[in-house]
């Protein structure tokens, strides 16, 4: 079932294009989404919803550098994008997360040097992530990472 959601004020930062309004369904099982909006608390509310998911899927250990990478994803989404919208699936050991956001620049990692302040989002998901990657859309992009994940109360390998 898809779901509108209420546009946000039409303000330079705070605007989403209407591609970004549509709530992707909550799937039960090895599946979820969620539409994240511009706004301060977003990053660390989507760190909470992803470590609430990974608890239902019983994912365990490796939970923590799931989470550090969806907040690597997310944060560049919302610093350089008006919105985004975050799929996690969990199938077979594998957990992929998907967010699409409105910036079609796609991601490369780059050597931060002492002092800066950014610069190892990307680095951080080419040492920690099994595989990653990016591709354009017609509204922005998608970037995407995968990690072996396995889950105790055996979700991800229906």
């Amino acid at each position: 079932m898809i779901t509108q959601v209420a546009s946000p004020p039409r303000t330079e930062r705070s605007y989403a294009p209407a591609a970004l309004h549509i709530r992707p369904s909550r799937h039960r099982g090895t599946r979820a989404s969620w539409v994240l909006l511009p706004d301060p608390a977003t990053v660390p509310r989507t760190r909470a919803r992803i470590r609430r998911q990974l608890a239902e899927w019983g994912v365990g250990e490796e939970g923590d550098v799931v989470e550090l990478l969806v907040s690597e994803v997310v944060t560049n989404a919302m610093r350089h994008s008006w919105g985004a919208v975050m799929t996690v699936s969990l199938n077979h050991g594998t957990l992929r997360c998907e967010v699409q956001d409105t910036n079609p620049a796609l991601p490369k990692v780059c050597h931060a040097h002492d002092g800066d302040e950014g610069g190892r989002g990307m680095f951080l998901m080419e040492a920690l992530s099994k595989r990653w990657g990016s591709y354009r859309v017609p509204a922005g992009k998608v970037v995407w990472f995968e990690t072996a994940c396995s889950a105790r109360n055996g979700g991800g390998d229906e």
